[in-house]
């Protein structure tokens, strides 16, 4: 795996990632052809084909107050 700034293996759960953004962690999982990050405890959702392309989407998340 390349080296993705906030994305890292999960220490925890065998081919899953942690992801950070937004001040959130998001537990990240592959569902067929697509990667899945959802932030733990705001139910948002974040979908990309890669996970290169999931790094940078979470990098652009902004949460309005």
């Amino acid at each position: 795996m390349q080296s993705l700034s906030n994305i890292e293996k999960s220490a925890f759960r065998r081919g899953e990632y942690v992801g950070y953004a937004a001040g959130l962690v998001w537990h990240i999982r592959k569902d067929g052809r697509e990667w899945i990050a959802t932030a733990r405890g705001a139910g948002l959702r974040c979908i990309a084909p890669t996970l290169a392309l999931l790094s940078v989407a979470l990098e652009n998340v902004i949460l309005a107050a």
